[in-house]
This record gives structure tokens, C-alpha cells and sequence, in this order.
């Protein structure tokens, strides 16, 4: 691949992120003079909503480069299956199967003695878990359609899907530390490996099934069990000096984690290999 294609491919996308940083940096002095507790580059609350939303703006740069045919593929994969109820049994399918998977693996950590049962005094309202439960559906839908839903849909049309995946997983990992993304591949590597084999796993599920919503469903059954252990912590870890080397509090910096990431991963792609390693010409894409 010569340099002029790889900038084919790429340069949109790095126009994109240019456009993204210049904005940031305009705006975020700004919301920080009327509110000095506001970041924009922050995890949660209204700065990663204000972000998110600057970025699916961003996306709309796209459209003018691309092909129609890139915007139609664009409105089916994002948008127009909620027309389609059929999406929210899949969804929750999705939904209750990851759920229950990080509940069971919060329950071996307290088997085995590396969390305790907490004893909280208070139980969180129904209006506190259903607001809980729409700002994590949210929070997967709109990264969703960033990282599966445009970025992976965009290299599509250059790229084999295995190589689309990579990429897409690099990315969606080194912008979860906006700050300082080199961190995770430096001081906080765990983290940044946690995230790149969950990005993996998101974007396999997405190529596999071409489906939007099954990602968003495994997406937010994981994040939903942390916002309700944020409004009811029912169980904590041990103080880190306590905790073994396959241990962390973040299950997403835990050895074990990792493991079982990498085994449902190449599962996926030993078992799909001939749709995962096809060439781009010969798929009926973009």
C-alpha cells in the first residue's frame, strides 16, 4: 500500500480529529470560565456528554467526501433500525447475557475473597436506576455509532475487515484517556489492553451479526453494572496491597479479564475467519 492510498484512507479521519482538537481547545476555556468545574476531556457527567457530541458533529464532515452510498450505509446501520421493534429483543438479548456475565465475575472476586460485601444503608429508587439505565444506553449508542457505526464502517471500504477491526480497536482505546492517550500504552497499559480486547470484541460482534444495536446491548450491560454499584455499592475490593497480580479493582486491568477476552476473541475470528479475512473487493460493502 503506497503512501497516496494509505492517505486516501486516512486523511479524513485526521482532518476530522484536527477539527476536534481546534474546537476543543476553543471551547473548553470557555465552559470552564462559566463553570470552573466543567472539563470537557472529562470521563463523565456533562463534559463526555458536551465531547461526544462535538465528535458526532464532527462525523457529519464525513458525508461531504464520502459517497451517498457511504451516507445511506451511515443511516441504516445508526439510525433507521429503531423503526424496526425487532432491535429491542436482540438489544436486551445482548443486554442481559453481558450483565449477568460481569454480576457472575463480581461474584467469583467475592468467592475467592478479593471483594467483600458491603452492607449499604440505602437501596437506589427505580427513577434512580431507569435514569441510570438511559444515560448508559446513551453512552452506547453514541459510541456505538463513533467507533462501529463511522470509523469501522469507514475503513470498510479499504480495508479487509480484520485490519478495519485493529485499527477501529486501537483508536477506540487511545481516546478513552483524552488527556494523555500514550498513557495507556506506557504507565497504564493494562488499561489500555483491557480496552483495545474490549473494542476487539465490540467490533467482531458488529462485523459478525452487521448489526449496530448487539454491540450496544454488550456495550451497556457491561457499563450498567458499575453506574448501579455507583448508586449502590453493594460490594468493594480489597485494598490493592491485598489483591493478586491477576486482580483489579478495574476488571478491565485484570489479567483474568484479559484472558478471557483474548479466548472469546479468537473464538470469533477462528470461527468467522473466511468473513473476517475476505478481501474488500469481494464484499458487497460501500
Amino acid at each position: 500500500m503506497n503512501f497516496n492510498k494509505i492517505m486516501r484512507i486516512i486523511g479524513p479521519i485526521l482532518l476530522s480529529a484536527l477539527s476536534i482538537l481546534i474546537v476543543s481547545l476553543l471551547v473548553n476555556p470557555i465552559a470552564c470560565w462559566l463553570d470552573p468545574s466543567f472539563h470537557l476531556l472529562a470521563n463523565r457527567g456533562v463534559g463526555k456528554i458536551a465531547f461526544t457530541t462535538i465528535v458526532i458533529l464532527h462525523i457529519l464532515q464525513l458525508f461531504f467526501i464520502g459517497s451517498r452510498q457511504f451516507f445511506d450505509k451511515f443511516l441504516d446501520v445508526n439510525i433507521r433500525f429503531f423503526k424496526n421493534k425487532k432491535w429491542v429483543l436482540l438489544f436486551f438479548s445482548y443486554f442481559s447475557i453481558f450483565f449477568m456475565l460481569h454480576v457472575l465475575l463480581l461474584l467469583f472476586f467475592y468467592l475467592t475473597g478479593y471483594a467483600f460485601y458491603t452492607n449499604p444503608s440505602k437501596i437506589p429508587t427505580l427513577g434512580s436506576l431507569a435514569l441510570g439505565f438511559l444515560a448508559t444506553f446513551f453512552l452506547a449508542w453514541s459510541e456505538e455509532v463513533i467507533f462501529r457505526g463511522t470509523l469501522y464502517l469507514y475503513f470498510s471500504q479499504y480495508l479487509r475487515p480484520i485490519t478495519g477491526i485493529l485499527l477501529t480497536s486501537g483508536i477506540f482505546a487511545f481516546v478513552h484517556d483524552l488527556t494523555n492517550p500514550l498513557n495507556l500504552v506506557t504507565t497504564n497499559w493494562k488499561l489500555g489492553l483491557g480496552l483495545f480486547l474490549l473494542g476487539v470484541l465490540l467490533n467482531l460482534t458488529f462485523v459478525i451479526t452487521d448489526k449496530l444495536y448487539t454491540g450496544m446491548g454488550i456495550h451497556a450491560g457491561l457499563v450498567f453494572v458499575k453506574v448501579v454499584l455507583r448508586r449502590w455499592p453493594i460490594i468493594a475490593f480489597l485494598p490493592v496491597t491485598q489483591l493478586s497480580w491477576w486482580v483489579d479493582r478495574d476488571l478491565r486491568q485484570s489479567f483474568l479479564i484479559h484472558v478471557l477476552f483474548i479466548i472469546v476473541n479468537l473464538t470469533l475470528i477462528i470461527k468467522y475467519k473466511e468473513k473476517l479475512f475476505s478481501d474488500v473487493r469481494s464484499q458487497n460493502r460501500l
